[in-house]
């Protein structure tokens, strides 16, 4: 059972249905639904890592607010809450809109900052841990340094859209990260030249991602393969909340659990795809049995090459 420590924003969020964006002003709307639920990166991919059969250990900021109140309730029935989950004097919320294809659209306000947790509970979380799992996001960056060169342990980043390699404000991701996840919707460069960069600049990196979507997935391991694998989708798509966070975290249970990247990021493809059948971005995951049992009956389409220069793929 992997051990993974996870630092990152927990929010309280609102998620309500539009009908198309850009959005049309209206000066009141009446959707079909609305829904709260606590959302982030630490609890989406804890909660991922959890049913999966991970032994995750969140390292979070929690409002003493009514806000919460709410998110400690659910942290305590995910079974992620512990002496990782600090308080500070106000809970960090989001408002999410979800188009009809399940495309979503947020505005988040982040309260409390990474001075405000105590780096001990940190240490104290991640003793024995088999890898870290740090936030892109500025709550993170003072946790890379004790992760990697305190701890030594090996760190794990999804960067989400924020993948520029020309932005010295993401160089500490980059620099310490073993893996790295990221989106591939702002990216200057096609997802295998992305990956490439990456690899020949960054030598610590042993593998990095694109999730695209609807397209899949691109992987490129420091060995020289590049994975390509197919979206899948086993049943129909609600919301695509989350499954960046589902795609990353079972790969890391996958991969940690037998040490086969290209077999850990088929199932994570599976279950991400299966995730995004449920309404919000810490529903619909999979246990271990499960996903097993699905990739015995789902087709996957998988092709394997070589992202180095010169190589053709094989």
């Amino acid at each position: 059972m992997p051990d993974i420590t996870i630092v990152g924003m927990t929010r309280l969020a609102m998620t309500m249905p539009v009908e198309v964006f850009p959005l049309p002003y209206h000066a009141y709307r009446r959707p079909s639904w609305m829904r709260c639920a606590v959302v982030g990166g630490s609890v989406n991919v804890g909660s991922a890592l959890k049913s999966l059969g991970s032994d995750p250990r969140i390292c979070t900021l929690v409002g003493t607010d009514e806000a919460g109140e709410v998110i400690r309730a659910t942290l305590r029935r995910h079974g992620l809450e512990g002496r990782g989950v600090v308080d500070t004097p106000e809970s960090a919320k989001t408002v999410i809109l979800v188009e009809p294809d399940g495309r979503v659209a947020r505005s988040a306000s982040a309260s409390g900052v990474a001075q405000e947790y105590p780096m001990e509970r940190f240490i104290e979380q991640s003793v024995d841990a088999d890898l870290a799992v740090i936030s892109s996001t500025p709550f993170g960056e003072p946790f890379l340094h004790t992760a990697k060169n305190l701890l030594g342990l090996p760190v794990a980043v999804d960067l989400h859209v924020a993948a520029d390699l020309t932005d010295p404000g993401q160089r500490p991701w980059f620099e310490a990260a073993d893996v790295l996840f990221c989106s591939h919707e702002r990216l200057r460069l096609p997802p295998a030249e992305w990956i490439g960069e990456v690899l020949g600049r960054y030598p610590g990196c042993q593998l990095a991602a694109v999730g695209r979507g609807e397209q899949g997935c691109v992987m490129g391991l420091r060995d020289g393969r590049l994975v390509e694998i197919d979206a899948v989708t086993p049943r129909p798509v609600r919301s695509t909340d989350g499954a960046g966070d589902a795609l990353f975290a079972s790969f890391l249970h996958g991969w940690l659990s037998a040490g086969e990247p290209v077999e850990a990021l088929e199932s994570a493809v599976l279950f991400a795809g299966w995730k995004i059948g449920a309404e919000t971005a810490t529903e619909g995951f999979l246990t271990g049995g499960e996903l097993a049992a699905l990739r015995r009956v789902y087709p996957l389409r998988t092709r394997v090459s070589s992202w180095l220069p010169g190589r053709d793929g094989g």
